[in-house]
């Protein structure tokens, strides 16, 4: 890959930016349609951990599917000039690879123990330290972050 990978400072501050959004935009999508506004809705029949990992994954389909389908980017990632790739090639990595890298960490958090989870992020972000600059969800999606 002849890219330039993109900076840690960058890259964590694009996740930060991403972090504030898809919760904010989940807020409000769950103020408009009302899915978890009753009681009844917190009842372990009516499944409200799947209701809210559908709300996230719908908030973040809805914030990011035009821009990482366009440009591999995600609107933190298009703020500061960064960019998701193929790792092997550098070229623009195809959808399907979007799709397993945004669908990493909401399935491991129905894995995953409860109290484990919080580590989860942190030890991801963590990897951004090696030389090669690549998360967990990197390495599972065969993707790599470079400045555009």
């Amino acid at each position: 890959m002849s890219a330039e990978l993109a900076g840690r400072g960058r890259r964590l501050a694009a996740t930060l930016i991403d972090m504030v959004l898809v919760p904010a935009l989940a807020i409000f999508l769950m103020l408009i349609t009302g899915v978890l506004e009753h009681a009844e809705d917190w009842a372990p029949a009516a499944m409200p951990v799947m209701r809210m990992l559908l709300l996230g994954l719908a908030s973040y389909a809805l914030l990011n599917l035009w821009l990482l389908w366009t440009r591999g980017q995600t609107v933190g990632k298009a703020l500061l000039g960064i960019a998701i790739v193929r790792a092997s090639t550098g070229e623009r990595s195809a959808l399907w690879r979007l799709f397993v890298r945004g669908l990493f960490f909401p399935t491991l958090y129905l894995i995953v123990l409860v109290p484990y989870v919080a580590l989860i992020p942190v030890i991801d972000q963590g990897l951004i330290f090696r030389k090669d600059r690549r998360c967990i969800h990197d390495w599972a999606s065969g993707t790599a972050v470079v400045r555009v």
